[in-house]
């Protein structure tokens, strides 16, 4: 699969290409022989012209330029970025650089919101490309230094804190990246600043020092072609200037312009130190009144302030105005404990950027689906339930206690002092105080330790599972790895409710009771019955009750008695406190955990079953860089 990225520009645009698998970077696609193509667009004879055709031979009949900056708020603009769109594909894949299979990537500002992004690419489908994908050019930046060999940066650094500035004909954008991926700050920028306000100011400034002014402005005002001609004629002065201006201070460019429309005019273009200062310096209606300075540094002030959390220690400039010497000055002023970048190619960035992107969207698309449909819910119970016996060991140790100490004995010793009349109320009351118990954060405490031990031992053949699926994908297996024991234990952890069920509840009370009727009513419970002169007498009775009615009807007639404070005894309490009473539950408890039918099981598997296929998918989600 071969990715296109498209790179349209408010001044100029770049298509690159690249090739899934092929190990070589993105390589840029000509348009009309030209690396780099003006973003230029009109007709000549019905034709559709682009670039530098629309104004060389001829000029092209509604010809315009700057179309993209203008888009979010001129509808007017929307056919111009439809015809310059067909241009291009049209001639690449006339050309043969593109085939019908390629998906193509296309770049917008980070600054346009989701209505404007999806009506972007309904006029990308409308120029006849297929299924594009649009994503914010910054993050296209951000790709292209991670990739990106002629880059070279610090693989550390980037993957800690950097932030993108995009800096292009239109419009600013940042990208902010934490730990190889982007924050929730994402991307932000301005929409309405970008290196095109000041090729429109040096025009302006321009005409209004020419004699013929009036008579110039009035074609501008007939003619959107011959205004986007002498544009276009003000943005290569610049570039020529603050290209020559590293080597050459003093610099000053000229060029003069013949505007042949009602008669000929003659337009002077000069920029000079002094010139550009005033471009630089001087207040412009477009920014309400502020400075291309001010506001450039206004913004990236702003950046500073969403970035505090941790400031960025990289900062990579990129975009054709990033060139401009003043700018490189505030950056390195305004983030002065940053790694200051410049791409080598920053005209270039963005495309291979977009290309990158649509291979790595597509391979974790891909990614996430091999997911969702390998580690299935099936599978997990799988491995959960085979490793069933050693939760319920532990599991069985601490439900126990725990029902024992702050359910059981507790009851008992309230019937034992007479807050309670019979032993019918003990057991009434005594489920209550354990289903409170076992949904309390008492329980979740006691389950804590075992289930962070079960986790833990879990993770290992769950791990198994995921790490072929992201060498299949190039998904570098640290981005998957599991945290069952510590981030995910909060995702994963099962409600004690879960854990539970009214079966542990009775299981517990039989025994209870059990002991209880049976201290009273026989073997033992005789000498506790007859303790004392007048227990002694009511032993004889009992005795010969017993021979009389039989066991069960004698347990059954005292849990309903209301039996004198006198007989009960603190036996009671030992007994059910001592080891043969608490194994007597253990074994009761471990009976119906280890049914593989019964609740417990059932619940347990499928409940981390769920719990952890959401997790999975979660930290699959994370793998991409969520910006859009």
């Amino acid at each position: 699969m071969r990715y296109i990225g498209f790179d349209v520009g408010d001044g100029e645009s770049a298509v690159a290409a690249f090739e899934q698998g092929s190990g070589i970077e993105p390589i840029i696609l000509p348009v009309y022989g030209s690396k780099s193509i003006l973003s230029a667009v009109g007709t000549l004879g019905g034709e559709i012209v682009v670039g530098e055709r629309a104004y060389t031979d001829a000029l092209a009949d509604g010809l315009s330029v700057r179309f993209k900056s203008r888009f979010t708020y001129d509808a007017s603009r929307n056919e111009d970025i439809v015809h310059f769109a067909r241009g291009v594909v049209r001639h690449l894949q006339d050309s043969g650089a593109v085939k019908p299979e390629d998906r193509f990537v296309i770049g917008c500002p980070a600054g346009w919101n989701p209505t404007a992004r999806a009506r972007y690419k309904d006029l990308m489908t409308r120029a006849g490309i297929r299924d594009p994908q649009i994503i914010s050019e910054s993050r296209a930046a951000f790709l292209y230094a991670k990739y990106a060999k002629t880059v070279a940066l610090d693989v550390d650094i980037l993957n800690q804190s950097a932030l993108v500035v995009d800096i292009g004909s239109s419009t600013l954008d940042f990208a902010y990246i934490v730990d190889g991926r982007e924050t929730g700050v994402g991307t932000f920028g301005d929409i309405a600043l970008g290196g095109g306000l000041m090729d429109a100011e040096l025009l302006r400034l321009m005409v209004e020092k020419n004699r013929e002014k009036d008579k110039i402005k009035a074609v501008f005002e007939e003619s959107r072609s011959w205004y986007s001609y002498c544009e276009i004629q003000a943005r290569q002065l610049k570039e020529e200037y603050f290209t020559r201006l590293p080597q050459d201070p003093d610099a000053t460019v000229k060029k003069q312009l013949r505007i042949c429309y009602d008669g000929v005019q003659k337009l002077q273009l000069t920029l000079d130190k002094a010139i550009a200062s005033n471009l630089i310096h001087n207040p412009l209606a477009s920014l309400g009144g502020r400075s291309f300075h001010q506001a450039m540094e206004e913004a990236l002030r702003d950046a500073v302030r969403l970035t505090d959390s941790q400031p960025p220690k990289l900062v990579l400039l990129t975009g054709g105005a990033s060139r401009m010497p003043f700018i490189r000055e505030l950056c390195r002023n305004i983030f002065a404990n940053a790694a200051i970048v410049c791409c080598p190619e920053p005209e270039f960035s963005i495309a291979k950027g977009l290309s990158y992107a649509g291979w790595v969207d597509e391979n974790l698309r891909a990614f996430r689906k091999a997911i969702s449909e390998e580690i299935t819910e099936e599978r997990i119970a799988g491995i959960a339930k085979y490793a069933m016996p050693e939760l319920q060991t532990e599991a069985v140790d601490a439900l126990s206690q725990l029902l024992i100490d702050e359910a059981a004995l507790p009851i008992v010793s309230d019937w034992r002092q007479g807050r309670l009349a019979t032993l019918d109320d003990m057991n009434s009351r005594m489920q209550t105080r354990m289903e409170q118990v076992l949904v309390s954060p008492m329980a979740r405490e006691a389950l804590a330790p075992c289930m962070e031990k079960w986790l833990k031992g879990l993770g290992g053949k769950l791990q198994a599972l995921i790490d072929p699926i992201c060498d299949r994908y190039e998904v570098p297996r640290k981005e998957m790895q599991l945290n069952l024991t510590a981030a995910g234990a909060s995702t994963l952890s099962l409600k004690p409710r879960e854990l539970t069920a009214n079966h542990f509840v009775g299981t517990v009370l039989t025994i209870v009771v059990s002991v209880a009727t049976g201290l009273l009513c026989g073997g033992s419970g005789v000498a506790l019955v007859a303790s004392g002169p007048l227990g002694f007498l009511v032993g004889l009775v009992v005795g010969a009750l017993i021979s009389l009615l039989g066991t069960d009807f004698i347990s059954k007639s005292i849990t309903k008695a209301n039996i004198p404070l006198l007989l009960r005894s603190k036996a009671l309490e030992k007994r059910l406190a001592s080891d043969s009473t608490r194994k007597k539950i253990r074994d009761a408890l471990d009976k119906e955990l280890g049914d593989e039918n019964g609740q417990f099981q059932q619940q347990v598997v499928s409940g981390f079953s769920r719990s952890f296929k959401s997790y999975v998918t979660a930290i699959a989600q994370a793998a991409e860089i969520p910006i859009e």
